[in-house]
């Protein structure tokens, strides 16, 4: 019975060892491949937009309590207009590609952006927009809203 128990202390220190043996292969190929060119390419952070007044001039208010964050694309075509509109809350846009003149219809405001530009669209103030140029433009939209309510309201439905 000794011999037995002694295979099997044995076997069981042969299992750790194999076990040790995976783990180091396991660091050693986690270090390799922390060490690659990729890994160690610094970080590097863009210089922050910040926007503390939406087109129009008004002060950005998020509304209180829980919010849904909506987050959409929007293609206009050539020639292509954004029909009259308001948002009853702050809607951040980027401009991804052309260019676009937003037209506030109660300030008579009128801006325009191009690829890589930040806005706030005015809250509660009818405005329209067209493309300018001989470029599509594409839209990036981020909407916070209490969830259920509506982020667009269109001037003639």
């Amino acid at each position: 019975m000794g011999r037995g128990t002694t295979k099997w202390v044995e076997g069981a220190d042969a299992a750790a060892e194999v076990r040790q043996a995976r783990g180091m292969r396991t660091l050693i190929l986690a270090a390799l491949v922390l060490s690659t060119p990729a890994a160690a390419q610094p970080v590097t952070v863009g210089t922050p937009v910040i926007l503390d007044a939406t087109l129009s001039g008004q002060p950005i208010r998020a509304p209180s309590g829980d919010l849904r964050v909506t987050i959409t694309q929007t293609q206009l075509p050539v020639g292509g207009k954004l029909a009259a509109h308001k948002h009853p809350y702050p809607r951040v846009v980027q401009v991804l590609a052309g260019r676009l003149e937003v037209r506030n219809l109660e300030t008579g405001q009128s801006r325009q952006a191009s690829a890589g530009d930040w806005m706030v669209d005015a809250v509660d103030q009818w405005h329209e927009a067209v493309v300018v140029g001989n470029e599509p433009v594409r839209l990036m939209t981020i909407d916070q809203a209490p969830p259920g309510k509506p982020v667009t309201i269109m001037r003639n439905p």
